[in-house]
């Protein structure tokens, strides 16, 4: 057998097998219409600007760089262009290569603005050889920083470079510290390298302590368990390696740059410069502060209180929307819809969207979501009322004013269907923003308790898309079974599902070898027989007993029509559905799940069912319980690393009394940028709370040692807080300055909002607080002064 007319001529019956001799032989043709062709109904449909198409994607092994493979893929094309048969395009719809090509180059370029940032800021406040000594410790520091990742595997991508743009302004600070003591202490005339010795001698241990703990402020990120967590690790572990060599190079390499670039004075020369209308105005300032403590103290705590009430206006939030340039349509019929129908509806969405100013090219999919070709996309399970469209546009910009026309006119022109129009995330996530999750042990509980929240979810003015993902139930016609009859007639349930298979849908009953393909040979009924039920009854059903076939009609007592579910799904082998909905417009949907989740809440849940939360709410819960897990773990590391750097604990417990004041700035700038409080934010929280102890330490340790060396305690609270005025604000500033680039890239910016407004706020009142938190705690009067 090699061809289709072979098994056309294949002899069926002869003279000799049951019929008379004069019937002659029966060929396969002569009873059956034998034809080759594709797959009916058809699995997937697949078009690119309304043309047939094949979707092929590529991926990278583990660890190769994608930039590299999208070149030599595109080589490979280019070779292939004249064996392609003619009338054959290539279209490229994402090539991820490109993508991550452009976007590290631009995020490269974020580096390096925030890198002139950093410089420019320490010439104009350190002067050229201080801003040029710790530019070039912040230039070893970042070789090193790169050239580890390299060893340790750590690729370039936005979350590495993101870390170093963070990173940036903290990779200062101890530099900083040394080059001001040495600058100092050259002024004051003394030799380069008596002062070098004993500024290192001084700050190695409180510098290399306030690392530690701004190491471990990341590391819940860089060991938190989940996908999450996963996705942004790398952040933590560019941030310690970077962390660590700034504090290798400002006790190595800061030093010896000082002792090449700082010019001793002359013998007998140099001494106290006389103070500055800074340092008297600042100094008149600190002593008005601690003489009125209490009253500070209280001003303080109604400022973090006022953070505290304003926490509410704060929006929440999980991942922003990515500035990739693609809307997605998913597009749904009921369940049960022939792929013909879902194509034709998918057609007339291709010819509208098509004719939109700003689109470029059109991909759909129908009976099946499209190849995963990014992280963030998760395609639909096989389904034939199910269609897809994904639109590439000119601009990510316009997406927010296409997308709300998309789904106005789908929801106006296609009312048999239900459309979601949506773009994707910059992080992980999937699925409704929405989802109310419900598990138990009978499906049609779970349908009915599905169904009530879905209610509740319609009801709300701001949802669309509302549905569980069990789809609608679809009709099935059932034949009951007569054991008795079937007995009688020699027809068991098998032969009489066998026979309304073959009618219906066809039954394998060979293969067909061609070459390396294995091809199935389908028997069904003609294609009047079976589009429709009214023949069910006349269906042959051979029987075992008789070798004859009799009507289906005779081996059945009826037929009833029974609503079943088409799709069924388990969590952890428990029946699990999921009411879903999406928050339309502009509208977060935590605003809407706020106003949804006491109604739903409120469905009463008979014994052995449960309600969870998921969509962007749960993912979000999960990724900060994640966090949740590693946090108390980290705060007890750091909490240990400032108790043993001081010995004592009222030192630690004034530095961790200044921590909470972040929030003041943190709520100021969420509240005022109309900014969402999303994962990436929260990782910012956690780097601003070591960034606070680390100049808390440094003023504090300065504190013990004027006291320590004999000045006068109230003398020394003051004479400390001006001393590390400029190391202080110069480290926070650089870190603020540092990273404003991240202002314009999405994944970052929440970020960028808590570290500047945090990190401003929070400095300034560390360099008013502190020292009134050490006059308090070590009761310091005001008359404990040398003047």
């Amino acid at each position: 057998v090699d061809s289709v007319t072979a098994i056309e001529n294949l002899v069926v019956s002869t003279p000799s097998q049951g019929g008379a001799p004069s019937e002659g032989v029966v060929y396969l043709r002569d009873i059956a219409t034998v034809r080759r062709g594709y797959e009916e109904p058809r699995g997937q449909i697949v078009r690119y600007d309304g043309k047939p198409a094949i979707a092929l994607g590529v991926s990278n092994v583990t660890g190769a760089n994608v930039v590299e493979m999208g070149t030599a893929i595109d080589e490979k094309l280019l070779e292939t262009e004249a064996l392609r048969p003619w009338g054959i395009e290539v279209h490229e719809y994402y090539h991820q290569g490109k993508v991550t090509d452009a976007a590290v180059e631009a995020f490269a370029l974020n580096v390096v603005a925030a890198l002139v940032i950093v410089l420019v800021t320490l010439v104009i406040f350190m002067g050229p050889r201080s801003a040029l000594i710790i530019g070039a410790t912040l230039v070893l520091t970042i070789a090193a920083t790169l050239a580890t990742m390299q060893l340790a595997g750590i690729p370039m991508h936005r979350i590495s470079l993101g870390a170093l743009i963070i990173a940036l302004g903290m990779l200062v600070d101890n530099a900083i510290v040394v080059t001001e003591g040495i600058l100092v202490g050259v002024q004051q005339g003394r030799k380069k390298l008596e002062i070098a010795k004993e500024i290192v001698t001084r700050t190695i241990w409180p510098l290399l302590g306030g690392t530690i703990v701004g190491v471990i402020a990341f590391a819940p990120i860089g060991f938190a368990p989940g996908n999450t967590a996963e996705y942004t690790n790398h952040l933590f572990w560019v941030v310690m390696i970077s962390l660590l060599y700034s504090w290798i190079f400002a006790i190595t390499a800061v030093p010896l740059f000082a002792d090449l670039l700082f010019k001793e004075a002359a013998d007998g020369a140099g001494g106290a410069a006389p103070e500055g209308r800074f340092a008297k105005g600042y100094k008149w300032f600190m002593r008005r502060v601690l003489k009125f403590r209490w009253v500070v103290v209280a001003g303080v705590i109604g400022l973090f209180a006022a953070s505290v009430w304003g926490f509410q206006f704060v929006k929440a939030g999980f991942f922003p929307a990515s500035t990739t340039p693609q809307i997605v349509v998913d597009y749904w019929l009921p369940q049960g819809t022939d792929i013909d129908a879902t194509e034709k509806a998918v057609d007339r969405i291709v010819e509208f969207v098509s004719e939109m100013e700003g689109v470029e090219n059109v991909a759909s999919f129908v009976g099946e979501g499209g190849l995963r070709y990014m992280l963030v996309f998760s395609p639909e399970a096989p389904n034939s009322a199910y269609g897809q469209l994904l639109l590439r546009v000119e601009d990510y910009r316009k997406i927010n004013e296409m997308a709300p026309i998309i789904q106005a006119h789908l929801d106006e022109n296609f009312p048999g269907g239900q459309a979601k129009v949506w773009r994707f995330k910059l992080g992980p996530g999937g699925g409704s923003e929405i989802e109310a999750e419900f598990s138990g042990p009978d499906p049609a509980v779970l349908r009915r308790l599905a169904s009530e929240a879905k209610a509740i979810m319609a009801a709300d003015p701001d949802t669309f898309s509302v549905k569980t993902n069990w789809r609608q139930e679809v009709p099935t016609v059932q034949p009951i079974y007569s054991e008795s009859r079937g007995r009688r007639l020699g027809v068991s349930r098998e032969d009489l599902a066998n026979a309304m298979r073959t009618n219906y849908s066809g039954r394998d009953i060979g293969v067909y070898r061609e070459d390396d393909l294995l091809i199935p040979i389908v028997a069904r009924a003609p294609e009047s027989e079976r589009l429709e039920v009214a023949g069910i009854s006349d269906i042959q059903v051979p029987s075992q007993a008789t070798g004859r076939s009799v009507p289906l009609i005779e081996a059945v007592e009826g037929f009833e029509a029974v609503w079943r579910d088409a799709i069924i799904r388990r969590l952890d082998r428990v029946w699990t559905i999921k009411a879903q909905a999406d928050a339309a417009g502009e509208i977060l949907p935590s605003e809407v799940l706020a106003r949804l989740r006491p109604k739903i809440e409120a469905i009463a849940l008979p014994d052995g069912y449960t309600l969870t939360w998921r969509g962007e709410y749960g993912d979000s819960a999960e990724a900060n319980e994640a966090l949740a897990g590693t946090i108390p773990l980290g705060l007890l590391a750091m909490v240990l690393v400032v108790v043993l750097l001081f010995n004592a604990l009222r030192q630690p417990l004034m530095i961790w009394l200044v921590v909470p004041l972040a929030l003041i700035g943190v709520v100021v700038g969420l509240v005022s940028m109309n900014t969402a409080l999303e994962f990436m934010a929260i990782l910012g929280l956690l780097s601003l709370s070591g960034l606070l102890i680390k100049n808390a330490i440094v003023l504090v340790d300065q504190m013990d040692l004027e006291i320590r060396e004999g000045k006068p305690r109230f003398d020394a609270v003051i004479d400390s807080a001006y001393s590390r005025v400029r190391p202080v604000m110069m480290g926070a500033l650089t870190t603020v300055l540092g990273v404003i680039p991240l202002f314009a890239d999405a994944f970052f910016r929440a970020m960028a909002v808590v570290l500047v407004f945090g990190l401003s706020f929070a400095t300034a009142l560390t360099l008013i607080i502190v020292p009134v938190f050490y006059a308090i705690f070590f009761r310091i009067s005001t008359k404990e002064t040398a003047a």
